[in-house]
């Protein structure tokens, strides 16, 4: 009897514990950029702010790279990996289209996350490649 009740608590305690962070919070809100490997970014508060958006149930990811609307998909393994994947962009001529396609391509090169209150870190290794903030 001790064996079943002591299996029943491992169950529920493990059946309560929190879900990776982009299973759990990382589909209810808009990131937008505030940071692309070290240089902060000037927010316009308009559509135009640079921005990633994650579907949790189908594992797409989206966006605006300050121009273009991007959208792919995305795999966690494992808490702290992330690997973006199939990530297209429309292709609208944009007066800065050189920060768009430095965006793009620090998304890409991601590897790893680490969040932070409401703060999203996307790595290349340890080296921060972009910071997002919830919105």
């Amino acid at each position: 009897m001790k064996h079943i009740i002591l299996c029943a608590l491992v169950i529920s305690f493990f059946s309560c514990s929190p879900k990776l962070a982009p299973d759990s919070d990382w589909g209810r809100q808009r990131w937008v950029l505030v940071d692309l490997k070290g240089v902060p970014v000037q927010l316009s508060g308009s559509n135009r702010d640079a921005f990633v958006e994650f579907s949790t149930s189908d594992k797409r990811v989206s966006g605006n790279g300050g121009c273009n609307r991007f959208n792919g998909t995305y795999v966690i393994e494992k808490k702290g990996s992330i690997k973006f994947n199939e990530v297209v962009s429309t292709k609208m001529s944009c007066p800065d289209i050189a920060f768009e396609t430095a965006f793009l391509e620090a998304l890409n090169a991601v590897d790893r996350y680490d969040t932070e209150e409401n703060s999203l870190f996307l790595k290349d290794g340890n080296k921060v490649m972009m910071i997002l903030k919830s919105r």
